[in-house]
């Protein structure tokens, strides 16, 4: 097997995915987890599954999942968990929605991670 040489591989990009909010009254881009906010979303899953039911590891990082990939029009994190919170509060649909996105842009099956 051939030794890589840097510039023949591309460096890694975090998948992204703009997504239409109607709530919001526009477009947020959507954002992939990197790897030590991957694993620590991991840790909450399974910290949350041991204390409750398995349905409810993978919905614990929502607010935190949604804080850290949703970005505004200037690739900023849009909001904080506990605004996260009250969206969701308001608006669960459009909430799911982008956590589903940002789920699989991270990696993550529910089926998969609930079982861990």
């Amino acid at each position: 097997m051939a030794i890589v040489k840097r510039g023949a591989v591309p460096a890694p990009v975090l998948p992204k995915e703009t997504v239409e909010v109607p709530a919001l009254g526009g477009e947020v881009v959507v954002r992939g987890l990197l790897l030590t906010e991957y694993l620590r979303m991991k840790n909450r899953i399974a910290t949350a599954s041991k204390d409750s039911s398995e349905a409810d590891g993978i919905y614990s990082i929502l607010p935190p999942l949604l804080a850290t990939c949703v970005l505004d029009a200037d690739g900023q994190p849009l909001w904080t968990e506990d605004e996260w919170q009250a969206f969701g509060a308001k608006e669960p649909g459009q909430a799911l929605e982008l956590f589903n996105v940002a789920s699989r842009l991270s990696g993550f099956s529910r089926a998969q991670d609930t079982k861990n």
